[in-house]
């Protein structure tokens, strides 16, 4: 997409001219476990001061300051990986021109047991920080941690959108399909007794089976079980994968109204994404690095903002052909699922449990069939209107002025 072209060709701006900002280079990242400890070791060009620290809040992290550093680590080009024993993933950016940040997600609550810097082990090798984690219980991790309470999902949305994401070239396009709730959480509940973690799975399954019998998609399940997933480990599958578009399934409930009925669809609101970007933006230093950095918040948010959009559009012109629609069908909530800007996402409420009509046909096979063979369309109708190079994507972006 010219879009990612255009970004792309900003990150290689960056990754050419980051000598300009800094002469450290962060060379590679990697992790060791023995017995429950991790050990994580971040590979430097240069001796560097840095300072590791965990934070609490809706995505507990390991943050490791460090002097300005350009990214060096082959085959990690867009600054983020995946990790391993209780990291799920990290990823790379810069504070500011003078400081960078590896932000790394905890797997499970985590303390910091011993931070220090070694020596390269042989001439004209890289320095060694490293970090040794050991797990601990939700109370002495929150004891040890410090924690965002200004801002909350603004500032989440915010430090996720610095990590560059462009799902790489293939064949077919990766789907994420979120069933909601699952294990001890049941979600809502319908009149005669249906739980939503189960018609959300059967849902999940029939769409799954629709797209790959297509030939045009990849599919993966959040959960393909009766299980329970927090909603960092859902949003984190879509990030693992590299995924072109992640859409979670939901069913609602108004006990209190059992009138209400129809589907809806939900992307994330404007104005918390539109903060994030401010907020992201705050304090910068006036420096070209930082301007680049700035421009690269900007379009990922608007970018994956618009494409959310663009896909509930026309997610919902389909669905208005299997069965009734909630009145004003697209709406915009502060969803945790939908916050990671990385990657278009909408969320799905099929019906309502506490209606006695919307409830039968969520657990009728036939017009669970109906109704995700429109969600399939949509998303046939999304990719083709959106294309690789297609003049759709050079017009919608025709008016972001160039700077």
């Amino acid at each position: 997409m010219q879009v990612q072209r255009f970004i792309s060709a900003i990150v290689g701006v960056i990754l050419l001219s980051s000598g300009a900002f800094a002469d450290q280079q962060v060379r590679d990242v990697r992790f060791g476990v023995e017995g429950g400890r991790t050990r994580i070791v971040i590979e430097t060009s240069e001796p560097a001061d840095f300072r590791a620290f965990t934070l609490e809040g809706p995505s507990d992290r390991l943050v490791v300051d460090l002097p300005a550093s350009a990214w060096a680590v082959r085959g990690l080009e867009a600054g983020e990986g995946l990790g391993y024993g209780l990291i799920d993933a990290f990823r790379f950016f810069n504070n500011s021109a003078t400081t960078s940040r590896v932000v790394f997600e905890l797997e499970d609550p985590a303390i910091i047991v011993s931070q220090f810097v070694l020596d390269p082990a042989s001439a004209g090798g890289n320095y060694r920080l490293v970090v040794d984690l050991d797990p601990a219980n939700p109370a002495a991790f929150s004891s040890a941690s410090g924690f965002e309470r200004t801002g909350g999902l603004e500032s989440l949305i915010a430090e996720r959108v610095e990590a560059v994401y462009t799902p790489p070239a293939r064949d077919r396009r990766v789907i994420v399909i979120d069933a909601g709730h699952g294990g001890h959480d049941p979600g809502a509940s319908g009149r005669n007794g249906t739980n939503e973690r189960d018609v959300t799975l059967e849902a999940a399954r029939e769409l799954r089976r629709q797209l790959e019998n297509t030939g045009r998609y990849d599919v993966v399940l959040t959960r393909d079980t009766d299980v329970f997933l927090t909603l960092q480990q859902r949003v984190q599958v879509a990030a693992d994968v590299r995924a072109d578009l992640f859409l979670s399934i939901h069913a609602d409930s108004v006990p209190t109204n059992p009138n209400a009925q129809g589907a809806a669809v939900y992307t994330l609101n404007d104005r918390a994404e539109n903060r994030a970007r401010d907020r992201a933006m705050q304090g910068a230093d006036r420096s070209r690095q930082a301007d680049v950095n700035n421009i690269l918040v900007s379009l990922e948010l608007r970018e994956k903002r618009n494409q959310s959009s663009a896909f509930a559009d026309v997610l919902l012109q389909h669905l208005s052909a299997s069965g009734r629609l909630l009145t004003n069908p697209h709406r915009q909530e502060n969803f945790y699922v939908l916050l990671d800007s990385r990657v278009p996402a909408v969320l799905l409420e099929m019906g309502f449990l506490s209606n006695s009509t919307d409830e039968a046909n969520l657990n009728s096979a036939a017009a669970r069939r109906r109704q995700m063979a429109a969600v399939q369309q949509g998303v046939d109708a999304y990719f083709a209107g959106r294309g690789d190079d297609g003049e759709a994507e050079q017009q919608r972006f025709a008016g972001i002025p160039a700077r």
